[in-house]
């Protein structure tokens, strides 16, 4: 009897931990790289919707200065008080947010000025007002004033 012995051809077990080291190396960069882009993700998400207070606090602020004929400041209460003959609107300014009666804005204030027809007042009635936030930019500053009715003058 005559035994033929023919050569399998296949891969050793040195071959095969080799490829298996280099898999788990491409893996491991790879879900770092997937971490970094969520952590990213992440922050863009917080500074826009940062970004996005601040935006909808300007617009609303704009809107109730120019809805309203007077705006009132209070150092002692921290409040902003918008108002006409008909109804009112107030704005409270708290350490890590503005509130009103319909929002609430969770931005913290690091400076307020408040001006009256271009002067720079600290109580009273006010037509302009000037907000800086912690955590932004110079670009990110708010800057409201009211159409002053120049029959006030008359």
């Amino acid at each position: 009897m005559k035994f033929v012995t023919k050569k399998i051809k296949a891969f050793t077990l040195t071959e095969m931990m080799i490829v298996i080291v280099i898999s788990a190396i491409v893996a491991t960069l790879a879900f770092s790289v997937l971490n970094i882009v969520q952590n990213n993700m992440r922050s863009i998400g917080v500074n826009y919707s940062y970004k996005e207070q601040i935006q909808s606090l300007e617009t609303a602020l704009t809107i109730d200065f120019n809805k309203y004929t007077d705006a009132v400041w209070d150092p002692v209460e921290n409040t902003l008080t918008v108002s006409s003959p008909i109804q009112e609107q107030q704005y409270r300014f708290l350490t890590d947010s503005i509130v009103n009666t319909i929002n609430t804005y969770q931005l913290s204030i690091k400076e307020k000025q408040f001006y009256f027809e271009g002067k720079s007042v600290n109580e009273g009635t006010i037509d302009a007002i000037k907000l800086t936030f912690h955590n932004t930019r110079a670009s990110h500053r708010l800057f409201v004033y009211k159409h002053n009715d120049p029959t006030v003058h008359f």
